[in-house]
């Protein structure tokens, strides 16, 4: 008959692990399935809306002939002070290479740059990038999987430059609410290894409030399981943290005479493994 304490372990490691599962399935629905991406700008909508601004528009396609592209529309530096192209393209080549060569501009080319923000989606079917600094000058390109709008002007046009894109349906309105449900599961995650550290210090040393002090807790835990407090120095150094963990999940099964099925489990999925080892009838070795 199992006792109160495996009881617990069984339903909290459920009710927690859906938990976790269910935060990352909402978030990643939200986070891939629900924004609004770039719209494809109409060419004689464009040149409309520049030209009410008082900006002139010159079709740069009928002064040349660049190849892979369909469209490639700039603001006349004589009429507007500030760059506006938009550029649309059949090549998925020379899409990319003018993506690269404007993003490199904005990110690099921007004399006192003092911040720059950036999105990228790249989804199975679809792919949007939106870069822009702040500086001397507002710099912005943001690419929609076709197409290519960008614009650079001094700093006190930015508001401007910014409504422009924004009027255009040019910005990623994504939804913020998924990163904070995703950012639940890890919470949720901290609350699982916290209250299996109480069931295992428990075990181990009678002191299960152990688990509430940052540091001292892992590195009691590590001196229990592995032997050395000082190998939970390892969580520090990348590619050591996830020795350690492996090392440590392992070993902690072992702590506890589990066979090694079950070690190798609570190597790759802890939260399920470990608290039910916190609160079932198993022996500390």
């Amino acid at each position: 008959m199992k006792s109160k304490n495996s009881k617990f372990g069984l339903i909290f490691t459920i009710v927690s692990n859906c938990a976790i599962v269910l935060c990352f399935v909402i978030g990643f629905f939200l986070l891939f399935f629900n924004f609004d991406a770039p719209n494809k700008i109409d060419k004689n909508n464009f040149i409309q809306y520049m030209e009410a601004k008082g900006c002139k528009v010159n079709d740069m396609l009928l002064q040349r002939d660049y190849i892979g592209m369909d469209d490639y529309l700039i603001t006349d530096e004589e009429t507007c002070p500030y760059l506006i192209s938009y550029a649309t393209f059949n090549d998925k080549d020379v899409l990319n290479k003018f993506f690269e060569d404007g993003k490199n501009d904005v990110l690099k080319n921007n004399p006192n740059a003092k911040g720059s923000t950036s999105i990228s989606i790249d989804t199975f079917t679809s792919q949007f990038y939106e870069y822009n600094t702040y500086g001397d000058y507002y710099k912005a390109i943001v690419y929609n999987n076709d197409s290519v709008l960008y614009a650079s002007g001094n700093k006190e046009y930015s508001d401007e430059i910014i409504n422009i894109f924004e009027d255009f349906n040019y910005t990623y309105k994504l939804n913020f609410q998924s990163i904070n449900i995703l950012s639940y599961s890890i919470i949720i995650f901290f609350i699982i290894a916290i209250v299996s550290m109480w069931g295992t210090l428990k075990k181990t040393r009678n002191n299960g409030w152990i688990s509430l002090i940052p540091f001292y807790n892992i590195g009691c835990l590590s001196k229990d399981v592995l032997g050395s407090s000082w190998l939970a120095l390892l969580l520090l150094i990348p590619i050591g943290n996830l020795v350690f963990a492996f090392m440590f999940n392992y070993k902690m099964g072992k702590a506890f005479n589990k066979s090694d099925s079950y070690c190798t489990l609570n190597m790759f999925f802890p939260s399920v493994c470990w608290p039910l080892l916190a609160f079932d009838d198993s022996k500390y070795n």
